[in-house]
């Protein structure tokens, strides 16, 4: 078996991920939000987004969402080296993302702050959510987080909300859903599909990464590769181009294959 066939490289791409929209639509899901009502009888799927490294496919996977006439949770890092969320490029893509009827929410990175603590665990919450808001602005609010890399620590956390927003890793959701995701590129547990079709879940909780998804079939390796080729591309291409609106020539922009002199 190829690592193609073993990994399911063809479940990742944007075709399919419409597919699977399609797919838990005609299976009777609602989608509906962290902050919604658990209501036992009804067949339902909270669909979230841990925002990663790549905010344009995000874009490209809320705006097939929207297409669809479903909603998820897009939940954003203050502390990555793979975007700046409050740059004006990626606050405009978290804007687009919202204005499609999307709910935004905080990705916390508690290594970053080295929490040991459940106390300073709110404090933190509170401090990067507050400055998430501010810098967002236009009334959104941010009442959700998800955890970024999760540990032993963040997982004995159970309180259902930190900071007063809602911890989507506390036993309130754990225990009242099912749940699918796809760090790394694969399936951690179950097949999405399998879920969607499977009559004895009612309830599920999906996890999709931007960077693990991508037009055409390939390794998790080569989509995350992609994404980071990608923003590389449209940085150099903006510096290239903002450059010469200031008045400014780009010194050595034609040269291929510069001298040590000129480096």
């Amino acid at each position: 078996m190829t690592n193609r066939e073993k990994y399911l490289f063809e479940d990742f791409t944007f075709t399919n991920y419409r597919r699977l929209i399609k797919l838990a639509k005609k299976q009777g899901f609602q989608f509906i939000l962290h902050k919604d009502d658990f209501v036992p009888e009804r067949k339902d799927v909270i669909w979230r987004h841990d925002v990663e490294f790549s905010p344009d496919k995000a874009l490209k996977m809320a705006e097939i969402e929207n297409e669809e006439g479903v909603q998820a949770t897009y939940f954003w890092q203050l502390h990555t080296n793979y975007y700046n969320t409050v740059s004006v490029y990626f606050m405009d893509i978290l804007h687009k993302i919202s204005s499609l009827g999307h709910h935004i929410g905080l990705h916390f990175d508690s290594h970053f702050w080295n929490i040991q603590s459940e106390e300073g665990l709110e404090d933190k919450i509170r401090l990067d959510a507050q400055y998430l808001e501010t810098a967002i602005g236009g009334g959104i609010k941010i009442d959700t987080f998800s955890f970024h890399n999760t540990n032993s620590f963040v997982l004995s956390c159970k309180e259902k909300e930190y900071g007063g927003l809602l911890n989507v890793y506390s036993p309130y959701f754990k225990e009242r859903y099912d749940y699918c995701g796809d760090s790394t590129g694969i399936w951690r547990f179950d097949r999405l599909e399998d879920c969607l079709l499977n009559p004895k879940i009612l309830h599920l909780q999906v996890l999709t990464h931007d960077g693990m998804w991508s037009e055409k079939a390939i390794s998790p390796h080569h989509r995350i590769m992609t994404s980071i080729q990608s923003e590389a591309d449209r940085q150099k291409n903006y510096y290239a181009t903002k450059l010469p609106l200031g008045g400014n020539i780009n010194v050595g922009e034609y040269n291929i294959n510069p001298g040590i002199d000129e480096l």
